[in-house]
């Protein structure tokens, strides 16, 4: 399809589902396996170039990119913090076309604490090669920030990619790795904060209707009052999960016009 913005994760048919979640590998089930599982005449599309910028300027390249395709979006869906997203992506496809509908999965919002989450979380896979009073000061610099700017996510993030680069750095010569080893790690941590901070302009609707929240088990929306359908699955297996692989089916094919 020679697409910048979009990866095809499946063609069996002229529709378009667009699916927006961060581009990198996940550890848990992803849109790859949720496209993989669904027999349904549509072709899957996953956001891969989000770049930077102001959310609503975003998602008009990257559906004016698939508008140019002259093929009509069936649907909109979003993971995670991506569920941000898809809504702000549904609202631009219906400036010039019927409005699709929007399915959110675990939708999270993302707040200057996710932020910090993120960066001690990452932290955790290089813990073996970092000391402790490294490990405790980077934490203390993750709760201090959320504390400090709680409303100023862009100088959260920011401050987080200095200290890990930092940390990397410290592992890189513990291992005796080169610097492309660093640069390699701190731009995967960069290019996510910048991802999440896109998705924190977002939003949990639309100017044409109310998307639909999917929900894995335990997981709570992040706005109250909403149209959902819960799934007794973990997180980890919500998108391959046969339940939800028939309930996009069945929207798809028209059978549930929700």
């Amino acid at each position: 399809m020679g697409l910048t913005h979009w990866r095809e994760l499946s063609d069996r048919g002229q529709d378009l589902v667009l699916c927006l979640d961060f581009p990198g590998g996940r550890a848990v089930a992803g849109f790859p396996d949720l496209a993989a599982g669904v027999t349904a005449d549509a072709s899957f599309l996953h956001l891969a170039d989000p770049g930077t910028g102001a959310v609503d300027e975003r998602a008009e390249r990257w559906v004016a990119e698939v508008s140019a395709t002259g093929r009509p979006v069936r649907a909109v869906l979003g993971f995670c913090a991506g569920a941000a997203l898809a809504t702000c992506v549904a609202d631009a496809v219906a400036e010039s076309g019927p409005p699709p509908p929007v399915l959110l999965f675990d939708a999270v919002a993302t707040t200057a604490g996710s932020l910090s989450h993120q960066f001690t979380s990452t932290l955790e896979t290089s813990a073996d090669h970092l000391t402790e009073a490294e490990l405790d000061d980077a934490r203390a610099l993750a709760d201090g920030l959320v504390e400090a700017h709680p409303d100023d996510p862009p100088r959260i993030a920011a401050a987080l990619v200095e200290r890990y680069d930092a940390l990397m750095g410290e592992v890189a010569a513990r291992l005796s790795l080169n610097d492309f080893f660093r640069r390699q790690l701190t731009g995967g941590f960069t290019a996510y904060l910048d991802y999440l901070l896109l998705a924190a302009q977002g939003r949990f609707h639309t100017r044409f209707g109310e998307p639909v929240f999917v929900s894995s088990r335990e997981h709570e929306p992040p706005v109250d009052g909403v149209e959902r359908r819960d799934v007794d699955v973990e997180h980890s297996d919500l998108l391959r999960a046969a339940e939800v692989h028939d309930l996009v089916a069945g929207l798809l094919m028209g059978e549930r016009t929700w």
